[in-house]
C-alpha cells in the first residue's frame, strides 16, 4: 500500500480560487466533447441521412488525424517558449478555431450536409481542442507536483468536466418538457452552450493563473524525444489504460441513446437519464478522491474500472422494453464510475513526467499529456467506427427504422460485451503499475535536491 508521508516534499496546497480559474475552461471542453461522443454520431445517421457506416468511418478518420497533430502540438509546447509562457498563447488561439468549428458541426445547414462536410469541420473542431486540451492538461504537471496534491487538482477540473456534461444534457432534458424536443434543437442547443461558455470560462484561466516556469530546457530533436519513449514502458502501459478505457467508455458513449431507444424502447427518457448519469458520477468523485489517497491511484482505477464492466455485462440479463426503473438504475449505477479513471490516469501521468524528468534531466509534460490525449480519442474513434459498422454490417441495424429482434439482440450485445472488454483490458494494463507514493516522493525529493544544487 502506498505511504502517506509526504515530509519529503513541501508544496502549498493551491487555493480553490486558482483550482477553479485553471479548471473552469474545462467546462465548455466538456460540454462540447459529450455530444460529439453520445449525441452527434446519431444525430448525422439517424436525422441528416447518412448511413452508419459513413458516420463511423468519419469520426474514426477525424480521430486519426490526432494522431498526428496531438504529439506535434505536445513537442512545439516543450520545445518552444513565448514571453507569454509555453501554453497561454495556445489557450488563446484555440478558442476561435473552436467557435467557429463548433457552429458548423452543431448547426449545420442539412443541405450542405454530406460525408466530407462532416470530416472536414470535425477535423477542425478537433484541431482546436487538440490546442486546447494538451495545452491545459499539461499546464496541471506543473501547477502541481506532489502525488496526492496532483489528484485534488485533476480532481477539481474533472468536476467541471462533470458539470459541464451535466449542464449541457439539461438543456435537452429541458427542451423534452417543453416538448420542443426535437434532435436538431437539443444538438443546436448544445452548440450555442459552447459558444457562450468558451469565451466567458477562458478569460479567469489566462488571466488568474501563471504560466509554468520549467527548471529543465526541452529536447531538441524529435529522434531523441521519441528514443526515450520507446524505452519507457511505464508509460506504454498508461498509453495502453487509457486506449482500452476510452473504448470501452466509447462504446458505452454512442450507442446508450440506442439501448434506450431500441432495447429499453423508451428513447424519451434518455436525455434525463443522462443528466443523472453525470450527476451520480459529479456526487462520487470525492469518494473516488478519498479511495485513492487510501490505496493509490492506479488501485483505485482498477477499481472504477471493474465495477463499470460488471454493471454494464450486467445489462444483458436485466434489460427489458419498457423498464424505466431498470433504465434508470443501471444509468445511474453506471455513471458513479465515469469520472475516476480520466481523472485518475491525468494525475498519474503528472506524476510519469518527474520520472521521466529524473531519467533524462528533461521536463516534457506537453508532448506525455499529447500522447494521452491521442489514444483516449483514438479509443473513442475505434470504439465508434467498430460499433457502427458491426451494427449495420453483422445485424443488420438501422436507426431510425424497424429493427428486428436479431438486430435490437446486437445492439445490445454490442453494447455490453464492447464496452466491458475495453474496460477490464484497462484493468490489465495496470497490473503491478509500480510508480506509487513513496516511489514519487523519492523522484521528487531528488528532482528538488538538483533545482536547488543548480541554484547555488
Amino acid at each position: 500500500m502506498p505511504s502517506t508521508d509526504n515530509t519529503t516534499l513541501e508544496q502549498p496546497p493551491l487555493s480553490a480560487g486558482r483550482l477553479a480559474a485553471y479548471s473552469g475552461v474545462a467546462l465548455p471542453m466538456a460540454a462540447m466533447g459529450m455530444p460529439i461522443a453520445v449525441y452527434l454520431p446519431p444525430f448525422y445517421s439517424e436525422h441528416l441521412g447518412l448511413s452508419l457506416a459513413t458516420v463511423g468511418l468519419v469520426f474514426f478518420l477525424a480521430r486519426i488525424w490526432d494522431v498526428i497533430t496531438d504529439p506535434i502540438m505536445g513537442y512545439v509546447i516543450d520545445r518552444y517558449e513565448t514571453r507569454w509562457g509555453r501554453r497561454k498563447h495556445w489557450i488563446a488561439l484555440s478558442i476561435p478555431l473552436l467557435l467557429l468549428s463548433v457552429w458548423m458541426v452543431f448547426i449545420p445547414d442539412p443541405a450542405a450536409v454530406s460525408g466530407p462536410y462532416l470530416l472536414f469541420w470535425l477535423i477542425a473542431l478537433y484541431v482546436g481542442y487538440t490546442m486546447l486540451a494538451i495545452a491545459h492538461q499539461s499546464w496541471g504537471a506543473d501547477l502541481s507536483t506532489t502525488y496526492n496534491e496532483r489528484s485534488r487538482l485533476f480532481g477539481w477540473r474533472e468536476i467541471f468536466v462533470i458539470g459541464g456534461m451535466t449542464a449541457v444534457l439539461a438543456l435537452p432534458a429541458l427542451l423534452d418538457a417543453l416538448e420542443r424536443g426535437d434532435t436538431a434543437t437539443k444538438v443546436a442547443s448544445m452548440g450555442w452552450f459552447c459558444l457562450v461558455l468558451f469565451p466567458v470560462t477562458v478569460l479567469p484561466t489566462l488571466l488568474m493563473v501563471p504560466d509554468s516556469n520549467h527548471r529543465t530546457r526541452a529536447q531538441a530533436h524529435w529522434r531523441e524525444t521519441f528514443a526515450v519513449l520507446k524505452d519507457n514502458p511505464l508509460l506504454w502501459r498508461l498509453l495502453a489504460a487509457d486506449l482500452f478505457s476510452g473504448f470501452g467508455t466509447g462504446i458505452a458513449g454512442a450507442l446508450y441513446i440506442f439501448v434506450a431507444a431500441y432495447v429499453f424502447e423508451l428513447r424519451e427518457q434518455a436525455s434525463l437519464a443522462l443528466l443523472f448519469y453525470f450527476l451520480a458520477s459529479f456526487f462520487a468523485m470525492p469518494l473516488w478522491m478519498k479511495l485513492a489517497y487510501k490505496v493509490g491511484k492506479d488501485v483505485a482505477i482498477k477499481v472504477a474500472l471493474i465495477y463499470g464492466a460488471l454493471m454494464v455485462f450486467l445489462l444483458l440479463f436485466y434489460a427489458e422494453p419498457g423498464n424505466a426503473f431498470r433504465l434508470w438504475a443501471f444509468t445511474i449505477l453506471y455513471g458513479v464510475a465515469y469520472g475516476a479513471t480520466p481523472t485518475l490516469l491525468r494525475s498519474m501521468m503528472a506524476d510519469l513526467t518527474d520520472y521521466d524528468e529524473w531519467r533524462v534531466g528533461t521536463k516534457r509534460a506537453g508532448l506525455y499529456f499529447a500522447l494521452l490525449t491521442t489514444t483516449n480519442k483514438l479509443g473513442a474513434a475505434i470504439a465508434v467506427g467498430s460499433s457502427f459498422m458491426a451494427l449495420e454490417w453483422l445485424f443488420g441495424f438501422m436507426p431510425g427504422q424497424a429493427n428486428s429482434a436479431t438486430a435490437v439482440d446486437g445492439l445490445l450485445w454490442v453494447y455490453t460485451i464492447g464496452t466491458a472488454a475495453g474496460l477490464l483490458a484497462g484493468v490489465f494494463a495496470l497490473k503491478s503499475y509500480p510508480l506509487n507514493e513513496a516511489r514519487h516522493n523519492e523522484i521528487r525529493a531528488e528532482l528538488d535536491a538538483r533545482a536547488a544544487l543548480a541554484h547555488t
